[in-house]
């Protein structure tokens, strides 16, 4: 080899790498995060019982929105890394769970793969995730931020999930239980989400995650989620109002022809399947029957132009699917804290 051609394939390698380390995406189309056996993963069974309240919840909801909706901006960036290759650092917060602050000094008790170049959801919620699919780890954080003082990263909630664990936050043991998960009800931020990968795959093999402004808070207590949630954010008081972690359905009786006639293209056929078979949780306040999709650019314009190149009229096919196809599973008794 000429050193031209060695220089040459040198920095073809370094990029790679650096691509590897910083992109934020580069998730295989059949991956999914988690267990089969976690409830994200597990679909609907066929006799599953229709929650009670259904029917009156579903018309909060549906008054609220009449078609779901992709999050355009209030989403979560996903970078994909290489946890032996990046560089390491401790996250400053005053907001960690004890599992990761033991002693609550305000730093986590590990390094993590993160850099400067890995830009957060670009609103006060600050989200960031990173996944390393090899060892089977993601880091979460809220309110992201580097310190201009002494260059180092920050954020409230800091979580760090096992990618091969139930995805599920036991919030037992701690005073600070609040502080489990990004999400409002506790949920990992890389569950539930739509990847665009997974989509030109042609098959989404996990439930969804939707936000809504009106969630339930307890007559009496602080809180009421019901699992797969850990907490919850709700504030409103009432029966017809939805609880963070509850299980919602596309009808699993429409077929071909339906989502034909409401106009969906190829891919919004592939989210209303999975949303027939695996459905999706109520993990936070926000917009009214917002489906959370990666976040991949830090402007909400950009974001969809990007989803645009990629899968042409996903977002708006996806605004077709009806809200009142669809109902509330019974997924078990709440949990009031």
């Amino acid at each position: 080899m000429t050193r031209k051609l060695i220089f040459t394939l040198l920095i073809l390698l370094l990029t790679q790498c650096m691509a590897f380390a910083l992109d934020p995406g580069s998730l295989p189309g059949d991956w999914r995060p988690f267990s089969d056996e976690s409830p994200w993963n597990k679909p609907i069974p066929a006799d599953a019982k229709t929650h009670p309240n259904s029917e009156l919840i579903m018309k909060t909801l549906e008054a609220e929105a009449k078609n779901i909706r992709l999050a355009k901006i209030f989403a979560i960036p996903v970078w994909v890394v290489d946890s032996k290759k990046t560089p390491l650092t401790k996250v400053r917060s005053t907001k960690i769970f004890d599992t990761w602050d033991k002693n609550q000094a305000g730093v986590s008790d590990v390094a993590i793969p993160v850099t400067k170049e890995m830009w957060g959801e670009p609103t006060d919620d600050g989200h960031i995730c990173i996944v390393d699919p090899a060892a089977g780890t993601s880091w979460e954080m809220s309110v992201y931020r580097w310190r201009k003082d002494d260059d180092t990263p920050k954020c409230t909630t800091f979580n760090i999930w096992d990618l091969k664990g139930s995805g599920v936050a036991n919030p037992k043991g701690s005073k600070r239980w609040f502080l489990i998960g990004g999400r409002g009800a506790g949920f990992p931020l890389i569950a539930g989400l739509i990847r665009p990968e997974e989509v030109r795959h042609g098959e989404i093999r996990h439930a969804m995650v939707f936000t809504f402004p009106k969630n339930r808070k307890p007559e009496t207590g602080d809180a009421i989620f019901i699992s797969p949630a850990a907490r919850s954010d709700g504030a409103v008081k009432g029966e017809q109002y939805p609880i963070e972690g509850m299980r919602f359905q596309l009808n699993p009786a429409l077929t071909e022809k339906d989502f034909d006639g409401w106009g969906l293209n190829r891919e919004g056929k592939i989210l209303a399947k999975a949303l027939q078979k695996y459905g999706m949780y109520l993990g936070d306040n926000g917009g009214a029957m917002a489906v959370q999709a990666q976040l991949l650019a830090p402007d909400s314009d950009d974001n969809q132009k990007k989803w645009d190149d990629l899968l042409p009229g996903f977002y708006k096919s996806v605004a077709k699917i009806p809200t009142n196809q669809f109902r509330v599973i019974y997924t078990g008794e709440p949990v009031v804290k």
